[in-house]
């Protein structure tokens, strides 16, 4: 729950830091109107010079009335012509390949970039789930142009990918780092810089499970001299420093050097046989970006470990050292949201850590990570605003959720309950006017599915033993408010279960909305459930029908593909008594209306209330 309390205060931190912005922008504003001063009559001035002369039909040459469509059209023609000014070159936004390979890039003084990562196995290892994860967030702040400030927040607490012994041991890393960056050298004729990192973390790393003598308790991996069982808490200070040297090869491509060093300590506790941890590693990284479009870059990279430490172990704990590489794409939405996706064998999230593997083992790992870079004045992708009809819509819906959400800056918050006892919570921020960061949280309560085949199911993810939370977020692709004909949104989550099993799944829906008249928006989701117990897909369609401007019909369907499928349905009713709050009474057959509870049905129906609110 710490890494959901850091998302928490730094989404709220957006959100003030954004205020201050505006208030300071209407000061420029005022600051730079027109003065208008009184002046003493200059009686040098002849007027009698002037020639006036009359001008007939003033109302054809002065007159012209823009039709609304045509002036909605000349708006986004300006609007992209603006990004598109401010989207050349804007990958060099992008401010390391890997955490321990920062690049020769900036950002402008005053500026901060807030980012998001997530690091994971294609499989959950002998444990089982959807993977062996590791989250982080990192925070950059412009000290000047030629200086960065950085702050990195990561947990992974997935057991040990591997049996050791035969068990599955709990294993868990918790990392707080902070870094300085500094430009050094800059040689314009060579189109070569060089940049001096560093890096302070706390890193607190904890093995095995319960009290000795303890059923179930397990022992942990840095005890090598009984076999005392229990759970083992460290705390250790870890440092790493870097040297990037980047050359401009031509103006698409870039090539790094990077020697650096991680110093890691290459004992862990009182109870080990000699080394039984990482050690101090001198390495040397190069990488490379391509720019393959205005938006869009291709990046590689490759480290070799020199020693005389390791960075990685197997099931037996015997310690090798392995190059480390990754290959993706960095691509930037808009001016100020950009998203990163590759393959990399390096599992730690922060700069002493990632030359690191999965613990127990080194394998492919898929890397997921969105940053955004904060511009007081910088330009997001404008809309034209929501019409009347469709501003219910930004509540958002229920067992199927539709394409909208608010403008940048604002939050959004709703509540869940119902006669079951389903609690739900989200927490809405919309970092840029495509795109919003999600947390939820919550449980479900008294579930009995429809169908005996889900029951593994309802034991890992929706029994009472269940309370979760999630990550995720709503990318927006296409909008009527940008000249395209309907919405259409990616949403992703995932998150795991804080009770016994600690199980985890994720949960993405391509959710797409259409206006069909001034009273009638159809929405249609296809959904996809992936886990380690069992993966699926599924559709949901609803549509909100307004009664009044402050009263809506919402129907809702849900159905799973797969050979036992199940529909259920919702019916729900909003009211909005303000523009920035609405109430949602609704009778309801789904397990609940969070991400998995959409696709599975219930055999009892529930009354349920929601309450929205936007701020």
């Amino acid at each position: 729950m710490r890494l959901v309390f850091y998302i928490f205060v730094f989404a709220q931190l957006l959100n003030y830091i954004h205020i201050f912005a505006e208030e300071l922008k209407k000061e420029n504003i005022q600051s730079s109107r027109i003065k208008w001063e009184k002046i003493e009559e200059n009686k040098s001035n002849n007027l009698k010079n002037i020639i006036w002369e009359p001008f007939d039909n003033i109302d054809n040459h002065f007159e012209r009335k823009i039709p609304e469509k045509t002036f909605e059209k000349i708006f986004l023609d300006n609007e992209k012509k603006k990004i598109n000014h401010v989207n050349k070159n804007t990958n060099q936004g992008f401010l390391q390949v890997q955490p321990h390979i920062p690049l020769n890039n900036f950002l402008n003084d005053g500026e901060y970039a807030l980012s998001t990562y997530w690091i994971s196995s294609f499989s959950g290892g002998r444990a089982g789930g959807t993977g062996n994860q590791n989250y982080a967030f990192k925070f950059d702040y412009g000290l000047s142009n030629n200086s960065l400030f950085s702050i990195y927040v990561s947990e992974a607490d997935d057991p040990l990918y591997q049996l050791i012994d035969g068990e599955i041991i709990p294993n868990n890393w918790a990392n707080v780092a902070l870094g300085y960056k500094k430009k050094l050298l800059k040689f314009d004729h060579l189109k070569t810089s060089l940049s001096f990192a560093s890096f302070l973390e706390y890193w607190v790393l904890s093995s095995g499970y319960g009290i000795n003598g303890e059923v179930g308790s397990k022992k942990s991996i840095y005890n090598e001299i009984d076999n005392t069982t229990g759970h083992d808490r460290h705390e250790k200070f870890i440092y790493s420093f870097s040297l990037p040297i980047t050359k401009e090869l031509n103006n698409k491509a870039n090539f790094s050097i990077v020697p650096g060093i991680t110093l890691i300590p290459k004992t862990v506790g009182n109870k080990n046989i000699g080394k039984n941890f990482y050690g101090n590693n001198y390495f040397l990284a190069s990488s490379l970006n391509f720019d393959v479009a205005t938006n869009l870059q291709l990046i590689g990279s490759y480290t070799y470990l020199f020693g005389p430490g390791h960075n990685s172990f197997d099931e037996n704990l015997n310690f090798y050292r392995n190059a480390i590489y990754s290959y993706g794409f960095n691509w930037k939405a808009n001016p100020i949201i950009g998203f990163e996706a590759k393959i990399t064998n390096g599992y730690g999230n922060t700069p002493s850590t990632s030359l690191l593997t999965i613990p127990s083992d080194n394998k492919p790992l898929y890397y997921l990570g969105a940053n955004y870079n904060y511009q007081p004045f910088g330009v997001d992708t404008r809309f034209i605003p929501l019409n009347k009809n469709n501003n219910l819509l930004l509540f958002g819906g229920l067992s199927v959720d539709n394409a909208l959400f608010p403008e940048r800056g604002i939050s959004q918050i709703s509540f869940n309950l119902d006669d079951k006892g389903n609690l739900f919570a989200l927490y809405g921020y919309s970092l840029s006017n495509i795109f919003q960061l999600e947390i939820r949280t919550g449980s479900f309560n008294d579930v009995n599915l429809v169908n005996n085949k889900d029951s593994n199911l309802q034991n890992k993810y929706l029994s009472s033993d269940n309370l979760n939370y999630r990550f995720g977020g709503k990318l927006l692709i296409f909008s009527p408010q940008k000249d395209d004909l309907f919405w259409m949104t990616l949403r992703t989550s995932l998150g795991r279960n804080q009770g016994s099993n600690h199980q985890g799944y994720l949960f993405t829906e391509l959710i797409n909305t259409i206006r069909l008249n001034d009273w009638l928006a159809l929405n249609i989701s296809p959904k996809y459930f992936f886990s380690g117990v069992k993966s699926f897909g599924g559709l949901g369609v609803s549509s909100y029908i307004n009664v009044l401007d402050n009263l809506q019909l919402i129907p809702e369907i849900n159905t799973s593909f797969k050979s036992d499928a199940n529909f259920n349905s919702t019916l729900a009713l909003r009211y909005s008594y303000s523009s920035q709050a609405s109430v949602d009474l609704y009778y309801s057959n789904a397990a609940g209306i969070q991400d998995i509870g959409q696709l599975l049905p219930d055999n009892e129906r529930r009354v349920g209330i929601k309450l929205n609110f936007l701020y």
